[in-house]
């Protein structure tokens, strides 16, 4: 599902939300941003730092329809710890917050584009060229890099390591402060540790780019971000209100 960068664009679009539908949540995250950040990167962060298994970061297993729409629901549900906000830190609940933002992020891709791919003959090339193309979102906020670089917290909130997601946020940095979509494929590629040659890697990345580019047209894009919005202001009222304690 899409990346860093993606998920940053998402998360303040749900940020800017939260100032028109809850002012006092909004002030929360803007005084805890670093946990804000990093917590819309953590479930990356868990599974790629922490070898930790899809389904007990994202709480979903793309082949397995019943666990679709249902990820926030699952992870309190696997970690009732988690599930009470007022038993959270300040600091603790923006974390949770944006980890939310990262979990109906990868519902909306899901459920607005990839659902068009699959079925397509060779259709996984064409995932990594729609999370190419997604990169390009415009992050709002202004000082990523140096926002992300306090994040230097070591411990643990319920399951969530900070230890994993500071270690992830290092190895993504340039993906906070680069927009060069070649140079933000290139952190992918060491990230998932590719031994192509680069050039052939561009090439390969290209033509995904190119076959994704029919199944992510503007009004597309525009009703993925929307609908990331709408689920992760849903779900963050559910969490907020105590629906899943």
């Amino acid at each position: 599902m899409p990346r860093g960068r993606c998920h940053f664009a998402l998360l303040y679009e749900f940020h800017e939300a939260l100032r028109r539908e809850k002012p006092e949540v909004a002030e929360l995250a803007d005084e805890h941003i670093p946990e804000f950040l990093a917590g819309s990167t953590a479930p990356d962060g868990m599974r790629y730092v922490g070898r930790m298994g899809k389904r007990a970061t994202h709480f979903y297993v793309e082949d397995e329809q019943d666990t679709w729409g249902k990820a926030v629901k699952g992870m309190f549900r696997a970690h009732p710890d988690l599930a009470d906000p007022e038993e959270l830190s300040d600091s603790d609940l923006a974390m949770v917050l944006g980890y939310i933002s990262h979990l109906t992020a990868d519902e909306a891709f899901r459920d607005v584009v990839t659902t068009h791919v699959h079925g397509t003959e060779d259709w996984r090339p064409i995932i990594y060229g729609l999370w190419s193309l997604v990169d390009e979102l415009s992050v709002g906020y202004g000082k990523v890099v140096e926002e992300t670089d306090q994040f230097v917290r070591t411990d643990r909130i319920g399951f969530i390591d900070c230890r994993m997601v500071r270690e992830y946020l290092t190895l993504v940095r340039p993906w906070n402060s680069e927009k060069d979509p070649w140079v933000l494929e290139k952190v992918f590629l060491k990230l998932v540790n590719s031994d192509l040659p680069l050039e052939v890697a561009k090439q390969k990345w290209l033509k995904n780019r190119e076959r994704a580019a029919p199944f992510l047209d503007a009004s597309r894009r525009s009703e993925f971000v929307s609908k990331s919005v709408e689920l992760a202001i849903r779900e963050s009222h559910l969490f907020l209100s105590g629906r899943y304690t």
